[in-house]
Protein backbone atom coordinates (compact mmCIF):
# COMPACT_ATOMS: atom_id res chain seq x y z
CA UNK A 1 0.00 0.00 0.00
CA UNK A 2 1.05 3.84 -1.17
CA UNK A 3 1.98 5.99 1.66
CA UNK A 4 -0.67 8.73 0.64
CA UNK A 5 -3.42 5.14 1.22
CA UNK A 6 -1.52 4.41 4.56
CA UNK A 7 -1.82 8.00 5.64
CA UNK A 8 -5.92 8.15 5.02
CA UNK A 9 -6.57 4.93 6.64
CA UNK A 10 -5.12 6.13 9.98
CA UNK A 11 -7.05 9.70 9.74
CA UNK A 12 -10.00 7.51 8.67
CA UNK A 13 -9.71 5.01 11.99
CA UNK A 14 -8.97 8.26 14.23
CA UNK A 15 -12.29 10.04 12.78
CA UNK A 16 -14.11 6.87 12.95
CA UNK A 17 -13.16 5.89 16.65
CA UNK A 18 -13.50 9.89 17.78
CA UNK A 19 -15.87 11.69 15.79
CA UNK A 20 -18.73 8.46 15.32
CA UNK A 21 -17.89 6.51 18.31
CA UNK A 22 -16.11 8.84 20.87
CA UNK A 23 -13.36 5.79 21.57
CA UNK A 24 -10.36 8.06 22.59
CA UNK A 25 -8.41 4.64 23.22
CA UNK A 26 -7.44 4.50 19.30
CA UNK A 27 -5.40 8.04 20.35
CA UNK A 28 -2.49 5.91 21.96
CA UNK A 29 -2.50 4.15 18.43
CA UNK A 30 -2.63 6.66 15.94
CA UNK A 31 -1.33 9.78 17.57
CA UNK A 32 2.65 10.27 18.13
CA UNK A 33 3.91 10.06 21.87
CA UNK A 34 4.51 13.58 21.63
CA UNK A 35 1.54 14.46 19.14
CA UNK A 36 1.48 18.33 18.68
CA UNK A 37 -1.70 19.59 18.00
CA UNK A 38 -1.50 23.78 16.07
CA UNK A 39 -4.81 23.74 16.17
CA UNK A 40 -5.65 23.54 19.74
CA UNK A 41 -6.39 26.68 21.73
CA UNK A 42 -3.87 27.52 24.57
CA UNK A 43 -5.67 26.91 27.29
CA UNK A 44 -6.24 23.52 26.51
CA UNK A 45 -3.62 20.56 27.53
CA UNK A 46 -1.13 19.54 25.49
CA UNK A 47 -1.18 16.35 23.46
CA UNK A 48 -3.57 13.40 23.51
CA UNK A 49 -5.24 14.93 26.45
CA UNK A 50 -6.20 18.10 24.73
CA UNK A 51 -7.39 16.72 21.50
CA UNK A 52 -9.75 14.04 24.11
CA UNK A 53 -10.71 17.14 25.71
CA UNK A 54 -12.00 19.01 22.71
CA UNK A 55 -13.41 16.60 21.14
CA UNK A 56 -15.34 15.27 24.32
CA UNK A 57 -16.85 19.00 24.38
CA UNK A 58 -17.76 19.38 20.43
CA UNK A 59 -19.62 15.63 21.13
CA UNK A 60 -21.57 17.29 23.94
CA UNK A 61 -23.12 19.26 21.53
CA UNK A 62 -23.16 18.38 17.98
CA UNK A 63 -23.22 15.05 16.45
CA UNK A 64 -20.74 14.22 13.46
CA UNK A 65 -23.63 12.29 10.82
CA UNK A 66 -20.46 12.95 8.19
CA UNK A 67 -16.98 13.65 7.45
CA UNK A 68 -16.89 14.60 3.48
CA UNK A 69 -13.39 14.77 2.30
CA UNK A 70 -13.44 16.65 -0.77
CA UNK A 71 -9.47 16.95 -1.85
CA UNK A 72 -6.75 14.36 -0.24
CA UNK A 73 -2.70 15.40 -1.06
CA UNK A 74 0.14 13.94 0.09
CA UNK A 75 3.22 15.00 0.14
CA UNK A 76 6.48 13.18 2.18
CA UNK A 77 5.50 12.64 5.35
CA UNK A 78 2.86 15.35 5.17
CA UNK A 79 -1.10 14.28 4.67
CA UNK A 80 -3.35 17.56 3.63
CA UNK A 81 -7.32 17.30 3.16
CA UNK A 82 -10.11 19.84 2.78
CA UNK A 83 -13.13 18.22 4.41
CA UNK A 84 -16.92 18.82 5.11
CA UNK A 85 -18.41 18.11 8.15
CA UNK A 86 -21.85 17.22 8.40
CA UNK A 87 -23.48 17.44 11.71
CA UNK A 88 -26.65 17.35 14.18
CA UNK A 89 -26.85 20.02 16.67
CA UNK A 90 -28.06 17.49 19.44
CA UNK A 91 -26.83 19.65 22.73
CA UNK A 92 -26.32 22.74 24.23
CA UNK A 93 -23.76 24.74 22.13
CA UNK A 94 -22.53 28.22 23.47
CA UNK A 95 -25.65 28.61 25.36
CA UNK A 96 -27.71 27.54 22.70
CA UNK A 97 -30.27 24.74 24.00
CA UNK A 98 -30.18 21.73 21.01
CA UNK A 99 -32.42 22.56 18.01
CA UNK A 100 -32.25 19.69 15.77
CA UNK A 101 -30.65 21.34 13.22
CA UNK A 102 -28.28 19.71 10.58
CA UNK A 103 -25.35 21.91 9.24
CA UNK A 104 -22.38 21.74 7.13
CA UNK A 105 -19.15 23.50 7.80
CA UNK A 106 -15.70 23.60 6.02
CA UNK A 107 -12.33 23.41 6.86
CA UNK A 108 -8.83 21.72 6.19
CA UNK A 109 -6.93 19.32 8.07
CA UNK A 110 -2.83 18.64 7.71
CA UNK A 111 -1.47 15.89 9.45
CA UNK A 112 2.72 15.26 9.76
CA UNK A 113 3.67 11.63 10.28
CA UNK A 114 5.81 10.12 12.05
CA UNK A 115 5.86 6.08 10.77
CA UNK A 116 1.86 5.40 10.76
CA UNK A 117 1.76 7.81 13.57
CA UNK A 118 0.48 11.07 13.43
CA UNK A 119 3.33 13.81 15.07
CA UNK A 120 1.23 17.13 14.11
CA UNK A 121 -1.93 18.23 13.18
CA UNK A 122 -3.17 21.84 11.73
CA UNK A 123 -6.77 22.76 11.54
CA UNK A 124 -8.76 25.48 10.14
CA UNK A 125 -12.10 25.37 10.21
CA UNK A 126 -15.50 27.97 9.47
CA UNK A 127 -16.67 27.46 12.77
CA UNK A 128 -17.63 31.27 13.48
CA UNK A 129 -20.90 30.87 11.41
CA UNK A 130 -22.11 28.16 13.57
CA UNK A 131 -24.04 30.54 16.26
CA UNK A 132 -26.00 32.23 13.15
CA UNK A 133 -26.77 28.91 11.78
CA UNK A 134 -28.51 27.05 15.19
CA UNK A 135 -29.58 30.22 16.12
CA UNK A 136 -30.72 32.24 12.92
CA UNK A 137 -28.93 35.31 13.86
CA UNK A 138 -26.70 36.96 16.59
CA UNK A 139 -23.35 35.86 15.99
CA UNK A 140 -21.17 36.83 13.13
CA UNK A 141 -24.16 38.09 10.92
CA UNK A 142 -25.11 40.60 13.77
CA UNK A 143 -22.16 42.70 13.51
CA UNK A 144 -23.50 43.59 9.61
CA UNK A 145 -26.81 44.58 10.41
CA UNK A 146 -28.02 47.87 10.62
CA UNK A 147 -25.15 49.58 9.80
Amino acid sequence: MDRKRRYERVVRRFRGAVLFRQDFDVLREVLADDFVDHFAPPWDPPGRPGVEHRFHQAAAALTTRRVEVLVSVCEGDVLAQAIELHFEHTGEFLGIAPTGTRFVIGGSNTFRFEGDRIAEHWGVFDVAKIPDLLAGGGGWSAMWENR
